[in-house]
């Protein structure tokens, strides 16, 4: 995160408050040791009382304090859902004025994900693959399982900006059937073997990683903001039962730790892929 807009307001936050600690007397550090205090864990948890302060910060229309509750917020391992569910809130208490602030809250978390995930990789992918097996243990039904693998991969790597999985059709061997996903509605619902990125590494039983999808022929677009696409078959034996497509709208996103995190998902994820069929 060294050059995020998240780690530049931290770093002079910590500058100016070693300058207010000079000069800050009894009644102010008390103050200061009391706000830390009210943020820890008693009734509510610590998410949610950041949570609640980022609303406040919001309808305050304090920047700072919208930056600061922010950080708290990925420390805490917030989602984008919840953080969007938080803004909405403060929009619906603060009005249309908060929608500047609401702008840059956004582009502020955006670019700080990316730089927290970018700075340490396999770290990234580690904490997102226990995420995954959290999920799998907690959800039996195959479907909803997969939609759950498929939203918290999205979330929680910056640069995947579509994941789903696509099912071999049990009547049709030759032809895969768009599965549970996470993100746009695509027009692929079917896909024959042979066609598009999915189905060359469905006829070829390998993955396949495109890191420019304008360099691309066999290519099957879905939205003119994807730049790259990785899949990953799902095997049975010698059987491809289905797939797991990610597509990204940078160009050259996928590293080596992509794939290897992708593997891992679909070994997680195959029993569930078998009992969809």
């Amino acid at each position: 995160m060294e050059n995020s807009k998240i780690q530049n307001f931290k770093n002079e936050r910590d500058r100016l408050n070693k300058v207010l600690s000079e000069y800050a007397g009894k009644t102010m550090k008390e103050f200061m040791g009391l706000d830390y205090r009210c943020y820890q864990t008693g009734a509510l948890t610590e998410k949610t009382k950041e949570l609640m302060g980022l609303v406040a910060s919001l309808v305050l229309r304090c920047d700072d304090c919208i930056n600061y509750h922010l950080m708290q917020c990925l420390e805490k391992n917030v989602s984008d859902e919840e953080l969007v569910d938080t803004l909405t809130i403060g929009l619906i208490v603060g009005g249309s004025i908060t929608i500047p602030h609401i702008r840059r809250a956004f582009d502020i978390w955006d670019e700080s994900k990316t730089a927290s995930f970018e700075a340490d990789r396999k770290a990234g992918f580690l904490k997102v693959a226990g995420m995954v097996k959290d999920v799998l243990a907690k959800e039996q039904n195959p479907r909803r399982a997969l939609e759950a693998v498929c939203l918290l991969l999205k979330n929680n790597v910056p640069h995947y900006d579509w994941v789903g999985y696509y099912i071999t059709d049990p009547n049709k061997p030759n032809e895969l059937v768009l599965g549970p996903y996470a993100g746009e509605p695509t027009e692929h619902t079917r896909i024959s073997f042979g066609q598009g990125i999915c189905g060359q590494a469905a006829e070829k039983k390998t993955s396949f990683i495109i890191q420019d999808v304008s360099k691309e022929t066999n290519y099957l677009s879905c939205s003119f903001r994807v730049k790259s696409e990785i899949v990953i078959p799902v095997m049975d034996g010698d059987k491809v039962i289905g797939e797991l497509d990610i597509d990204s709208h940078k160009i050259s996103p996928f590293t080596e730790e992509d794939e290897v995190f992708l593997e891992e998902v679909v070994g997680l994820t195959k029993t569930y892929v078998k009992q969809i069929l």
